[in-house]
């Protein structure tokens, strides 16, 4: 019987309690996050209730919590978890927070990091929450050096759980709903993104701004929606480079993309207000608290760029299907060469360049 938990946090929404980020097996989990493929081992919450406790869910904050798969009252705990506080701060309405999906197989895209990071925080964003299950040196040396900005939240996420066989990759689901809880305090927006995948808005310059924007179309504005789900389409890398491309960056240079983008809940991404949601998937959101919705956005508003190195089930096939240029990224190019040359020099100072070379 394998049993792990990673974080707890205050929930005083859907219910009073402690909730636990955990992964065990799927079968027999009394709360398994929803999204599991139907593997053995499944992420998974656990509720400590404290409506009958005396315990008030503030007086949880800073304190220690176990869980004992054991009903032997003398039982040590071997894994005391830090309660954390969920209550959202002041001033945080327009902040825009990151989350990804764990790093895994010595994540190694060096370049094209720094050109995601830049792009999004042109976009909008203040902070990232990541999860390192193994990184090369030199994506190690350059989050290091945005960790030292005050601009990534770095976390181990080492699960002895193997992935793609017993877990879904690397355990993402417990990863996902771990910086939902973490972020519901510190950002009025979390996006949910890859780190092959931009959001474009197609009016604004930033995320925010577009957030807001959807939102106040709404009224009364109790009836805005909480989430906001952006199609996907594939640009792949292996498309021919756009001659009007006058940067070396990637979002320059890729600008083909599908006709078509996917249908709502295939492969689209979201951005969502945390302290409205209670379960995160991949692809949409799927437990909205009590009076929470969530909508799809026109692609006339804003579309998923998502730059896909291969074609999804291997061979060539894929770079057949009808395609269009589209040019958005090229609005932001000239100011994101820019923050990339400014940060390819704090990095080179740092040694990052090194690392890539002795790779």
């Amino acid at each position: 019987f394998r049993f792990f938990v990673y974080s707890a946090y205050v929930e005083r929404r859907t219910v009073v309690a402690v909730r636990i980020i955990a992964a065990t097996k799927t079968r027999g989990a009394d709360s398994a996050i929803r999204e599991n493929w139907n593997l053995k081992f499944s992420a998974s919450y656990v509720l400590c209730l404290l409506a009958d406790s005396g315990v008030k869910p503030h007086e949880t904050v800073g304190a220690s919590v176990a869980v004992l798969a054991s009903d032997k009252l003398n039982s040590l705990p071997t894994n005391l978890l830090i309660v954390q506080d969920t209550e959202p701060k002041p001033g945080i309405e327009d902040n825009l927070h990151i989350c990804v999906k764990p790093f895994h197989f010595s994540f190694n895209r060096f370049d094209w990091l720094v050109e995601w990071f830049e792009i999004n925080r042109l976009l909008g964003a203040s902070h990232f929450y990541m999860y390192n299950q193994s990184l090369s040196s030199s994506v190690e040396c350059l989050l290091d050096d945005y960790r030292k900005q005050g601009l990534i939240t770095l976390l181990s996420w080492q699960l002895p759980i193997l992935s793609k066989v017993e877990i879904r990759t690397e355990g993402q689901f417990a990863a996902f709903n771990d910086c939902l809880y973490r972020s519901m305090s510190r950002t009025g927006w979390l996006l949910v993104i890859d780190v092959d995948e931009v959001v474009f808005p197609r009016r604004e310059r930033t995320l925010p701004a577009l957030l807001t924007s959807l939102r106040a179309s709404y009224q009364p504005r109790s009836k805005a929606p909480s989430a906001f789900l952006f199609r996907n389409a594939f640009f792949y890398l292996k498309w021919e480079d756009d001659p009007e491309a006058n940067t070396p960056l990637l979002t320059s240079r890729k600008t083909r993309r599908w006709s078509t983008p996917h249908s709502l809940k295939n492969r689209s991404k979201y951005a969502l207000r945390p302290r409205d949601a209670v379960e995160l998937g991949n692809h949409f959101v799927w437990e909205l608290a009590p009076g929470s919705s969530s909508v799809g956005v026109n692609t006339d508003r804003a579309l998923l760029h998502h730059y896909r190195i291969n074609c999804e089930f291997g061979g060539l096939t894929c770079l057949q299907v009808p395609s269009t240029i589209d040019r958005t990224a090229h609005w932001w190019k000239d100011e994101l060469m820019e923050r990339v040359g400014v940060q390819h020099k704090r990095l080179e100072a740092a040694g990052c360049f090194q690392k890539v070379v002795d790779q």
